[in-house]
């Protein structure tokens, strides 16, 4: 049976322009809407942090707090009464307190119970993303499928820091052991990929998402994608660490290999960037993160929230109503920012909200 993990209210205390915010949450659609730089965004980034414990817009989470104060909390407050409490205090890790008074650091079990979908400016545009956002969309869905991927990413990564510490080191003895790691756990990282790939395809292919976007985009039925090892698969793998040794010696890292890996996306055997708009590569962003939520459903079924941000900007207003058809007929939880309510003010079924920034602070009506 899948349980639906909805949000039911956001508390905000000296989170980055909100001085104190406290606002309901639609267990349909939240739009919040407002000029550039009304605090949109920093309501999505609670959410995110509160369920992640990492922000998506600094690596540096002290910028979360306000500038005269000590300290950010959010709160968030589930339909079933469960609650996520994050501290923030500066210069120290955030601490959570859980389900009133169960406290804890343990975020990956945080996330395993609460996941997400986020597409923000990073996101939205799919194909031409850089290899670790790809990488990561696909780490993300293996975080959720079965517990012995994400323990064989981390060996890779350890693996990958091992050989790395050996190549700055000098010590090249050592060297042949890391690479019979990384030549023997490779096939196991290509072949789970290979097959995440395949089932996106699958999807791709009969999935009632794609159907409802090809009403107006018939171009989604030659989309495809293509598995990238990370190296020339003409070559063994053996071969090309041998290959690029002296290069790895004077780079100092790994050039090649399954720490690289990463996908491109195809109509029919053409690179999708090439001929496809920035708002028809948007939509394969949101059709990417809308099939990453279906199979992470399919695996946990738990309902992942999907977070939105600045969802207006070049996606004309009729793919916006097939979006909003498809979120509003499949129940997804979405909170989403937008400078505009233009293409969404026909829908009675989502919650508008409107952001201001006066003076130093964001407050919303």
């Amino acid at each position: 049976m899948i349980e639906r993990v909805i949000i039911k209210e956001i508390k905000l205390d000296s989170f980055r322009s909100y001085e104190f915010l406290e606002i309901p949450i639609n267990k349909g659609i939240t739009l919040f809407y407002g000029d550039n730089g009304s605090g949109k965004s920093s309501i999505i980034e609670s959410i995110y942090f509160s369920l992640t414990g990492k922000s998506f817009r600094t690596n540096d989470t002290n910028q979360l707090i306000q500038n005269t104060k000590n300290q950010a909390q959010s709160l968030l407050v589930f339909e079933d009464g469960k609650t996520i409490k994050i501290t923030k205090k500066k210069d120290n890790k955030a601490h959570i307190l859980q389900n009133r008074g169960e406290k804890t650091d343990n975020f990956t079990k945080l996330v395993k119970k609460h996941p997400n979908c986020l597409i923000e400016n990073k996101e939205f545009f799919f194909t031409t993303a850089n290899p670790e956002q790809k990488r990561n969309f696909l780490n993300k869905i293996l975080f959720y499928v079965e517990q012995p991927n994400a323990i064989l990413l981390n060996e890779v990564k350890k693996i990958i820091l091992q050989r790395a510490g050996c190549l700055k080191n000098n010590d090249f003895n050592q060297i042949k052991y890391w690479d019979e790691q990384l030549i023997d756990i490779e096939p196991k990282v290509t072949k789970l990929n290979e097959s995440l790939c395949e089932k996106i395809n699958n999807y791709l292919k009969n999935s009632s998402l794609t159907t409802v976007f090809e009403e107006k985009n018939p171009w989604i039925k030659d989309l495809n994608i293509k598995y990238d090892p990370g190296y020339d698969k003409s070559f063994n793998f053996s071969d090309i660490l041998a290959k690029n040794f002296d290069k790895d010696r004077i780079m100092k890292r790994t050039s090649e290999g399954p720490h690289k890996r990463s996908f491109n996306i195809f109509l029919k055997n053409t690179s999708a960037s090439e001929v496809l708009s920035r708002g028809q590569q948007k939509i394969i962003s949101i059709i990417f993160h809308l099939i990453q939520r279906e199979i992470i459903i399919e695996h946990t079924n738990l309902t992942p929230i999907l977070l939105m941000d600045d969802i207006s900007s070049e996606l004309d207003k009729e793919n916006a109503n097939l979006m909003l058809k498809y979120l509003i007929n499949n129940s997804v939880q979405t909170i989403m920012t937008s400078i505009s309510f233009s293409h969404f003010i026909e829908h009675n079924e989502v919650f508008l909200f409107h952001v201001e920034h006066n003076g130093e602070h964001s407050n919303v009506k």
